[in-house]
């Protein structure tokens, strides 16, 4: 977990860094909003993480729907999110939050992935 747990962190604190790095993005990197993302995604990647590894421990079974589950609450737990950033705050940096949003939420999703490649492979091993 503590090599996964730096991975993500440094992923997580090289995207708040490039926020700033981006000159359409900067005003918005700036925001609350933006660290508030990074740090969501952050913890949600570490919690399923976590599941996922219990998961794999138990069964071949488990870890699947560990893995389809984990897709599924990133995705809506997304769709949640852009929609109530839309709703609440309407017009104000919409694009900026909803690109932001996706490049947080594939980069979290290329880590945990990795990590579920890896362990897969050492229970085929």
């Amino acid at each position: 977990m503590k090599g996964f747990a730096l991975k993500i962190t440094s992923a997580s604190a090289a995207l708040y860094g490039l926020g700033f790095a981006i000159p359409v993005f900067r005003v918005f990197a700036a925001t609350w909003v933006w660290l508030g993302t990074i740090l969501f995604y952050f913890l949600l990647t570490l919690l399923l993480y976590a599941w996922l590894k219990s998961a794999y421990k138990k069964s071949s079974m488990r870890f699947i729907a560990a893995v389809n589950g984990a897709t599924a609450i990133k995705m809506l737990t997304s769709l949640a999110l852009v929609t109530t950033y839309l709703v609440a705050v309407g017009g104000e940096y919409r694009i900026q939050f909803a690109m932001g949003l996706f490049v947080a939420f594939a980069a979290n999703t290329f880590f945990l992935v990795a990590e579920a490649q890896k362990l897969s492979k050492e229970r085929l091993d």
